[in-house]
């Protein structure tokens, strides 16, 4: 069984070392010309003020800021834009994108949008009408029904008259319920799968039968269409980075397997068709840890693995978000032990204020063997996160990243973060969604609920935790970038960074509160190439 795991390991090392070699390392910087926006509306994040003027990118970075643009290279496309906003692109810093990318079906992320189910089937239509008949539309968590007006399921009937030649698979969150359409609901029930005349599945073991049954239909072109149609939707956002969380042993949300879970981005990396940077976090659920046999994950991966292996779009950035089953035992010790001594980056799951609590003694206690500060380790979620924790962390250099996992929520007495506090402490700090199993992957979400305070029914639940719409825009961008150690490169617009920057639908600065959750992209750019355009 350990002979085996090293192998496979192994092996999955040797194909990306291939990988690399055959395309020569992807850097942006080979990946795109010259490209000039002009009369635009600059939001640096240098500082806080707004720019009128230019972005000159040239062989992937930014040249010129400003005013006057010199000698343009010959070739370079121009593009007017009017005095629309310009930011950097948008870093989600917490986010298991790789394993929605994997998920059966043609994925409906336009769920996110809808607020009532006349919505959701306008949005089904839609997706119906761009897909041969018979084809399988699924929307798999990152939604929730308190969003619809209605705030229930949708019905059978209803997804059939929304999409009557299509087999329809709506699954909430990693356990279920999930419902279907007639075509799914006979799909499902081909299958042995217990489905009820409703449409519903309503129990945890038949909607993770229904899951399983649907993902063992997939094709390797499934997979990497989907992953390439979820960078679409990302783009469109905003969104050029995302640091992603893996995946855990949960069902409908699997542990990613390196020699098969990984393949279809690599694929679509060999082939230069990324169109959003990744940066993985390795995800281990051992159940013990560290007695010098090598026969963990963990142990594997970091013997097995370089951290910051690949190149500007892809690239390995540690360990997380669960390093082992049980993160309050003796294994996260050893865990944390390893990556100290490895000089590995990690991240941790720490929800509650006990998780907080054991989890920064783990990192004293790796510290004490070798110094971590410098490695960017950090807690994610934290909810329930106090001063003492956040100056033990930042004694160790470490930072926090926080989510919107709120959103959703109806009962103040479970917002939070606290946000106020966290960017009051000066503590590293990056932003981001944990989509897509119980929450929306679109960024404007969580950008309107760190400055609202209000979830997706406008109730203020978290008010007094409200952060300026700088400082939750700095989250997004400069924030993030330093928990993959990226921010000497990507989160400001500047000369020699990556041309990484965003063109909005509308300012960001100037719309009222509620609008914020309409923005998106107008124009994507990069490693200054157009990966998405509006204008």
């Amino acid at each position: 069984m350990v002979m085996s795991r090293q192998i496979s390991l192994v092996c999955f090392f040797v194909l990306w070392i291939g990988s690399v070699c055959q395309t020569f390392a992807q850097t942006s910087e080979e990946a795109a010309g010259s490209l000039l926006l002009v009369n635009g509306r600059i939001l640096t994040m240098i500082g806080d003020d707004v720019l009128m003027g230019n972005v000159l990118m040239n062989r992937g970075r930014i040249t010129v800021v400003g005013d006057e643009v010199g000698a343009i290279p010959p070739g370079t496309e121009i593009i007017d834009l009017d005095g629309r906003m310009v930011i950097p692109g948008l870093i989600d810093s917490h986010v298991h994108f790789v394993r929605a990318g994997l998920r059966p079906g043609h994925d409906m992320r336009s769920i996110e949008a809808a607020r009532s189910i006349a919505g959701l089937q306008a949005a089904l239509t839609q997706k119906a009408t761009n897909l041969p008949e018979g084809e399988l539309i699924t929307a798999i968590g990152g939604w929730s029904p308190v969003q619809f007006a209605e705030n229930r399921f949708p019905t059978l009937a209803e997804l059939d008259a929304a999409a009557p030649d299509h087999p329809v698979y709506i699954h909430l969150r990693a356990y279920g319920p999930a419902v279907t359409n007639t075509l799914a609901r006979r799909l499902l029930q081909d299958g042995g799968i217990n489905v009820g005349e409703d449409g519903m599945i309503d129990t945890r073991d038949d909607a993770i039968a229904a899951y399983d049954y649907l993902k063992s239909h997939q094709t390797d072109q499934n997979r990497q269409r989907n992953t390439r149609d979820l960078m679409r939707y990302a783009n469109s956002l905003g969104l050029t980075m995302i640091i992603d969380a893996a995946g855990t042993n949960r069902p409908g949300a699997q542990l990613l397997v390196p020699e098969r879970d990984y393949q279809s981005v690599l694929a679509l990396w060999k082939r230069q068709e990324m169109t959003i940077r990744v940066r993985l976090m390795f995800m281990s659920w051992d159940l013990n840890v560290g007695d010098g046999s090598g026969d963990s994950d963990v142990e594997q991966r970091v013997r097995n693995s370089f951290m910051g292996f690949g190149d500007d779009m892809f690239r390995v950035a540690g360990l997380g978000e669960h390093t082992v089953n049980d993160s309050m035992s003796s294994s996260f010790y050893a865990a944390t032990s390893l990556a100290a001594r490895t000089g590995w980056l990690l991240q941790e799951h720490s929800g509650t204020a006990e998780e907080n609590d054991a989890h920064v003694l783990a990192f004293e206690a790796a510290n004490d063997i070798a110094p971590i500060s410098g490695l960017h380790w950090s807690l994610t979620h934290v909810h329930e996160i106090n001063t003492e924790i956040i100056e033990r962390l930042k004694a160790l250099g470490a930072g926090v990243t926080v989510q919107n996992q709120r959103f959703y929520s109806t009962n103040s007495n479970r917002a939070g973060p606290p946000f106020r506090l966290i960017i009051d402490s000066g503590i590293p700090v990056g932003a981001g969604t944990d989509s897509t199993v119980g929450h929306p992957m679109n960024p404007w979400y969580s950008l309107y609920y760190m400055v609202t305070g209000k979830n997706v029914l406008g109730q203020s639940i978290n008010a007094d935790q409200k952060i300026t719409r700088l400082e939750a825009l700095r989250l997004y961008t400069g924030g993030s970038a330093w928990f993959s150690h990226d921010e000497d490169v990507l989160g400001s617009i500047e000369v020699g960074k990556l041309a990484d920057l965003v063109v909005l639908s509308d300012d960001y600065l100037a719309v009222p509160e509620e609008q914020i959750l309409n923005l998106s992209s107008v124009l994507t750019v990069v490693g200054g190439k157009i990966v998405y355009r509006e204008l």
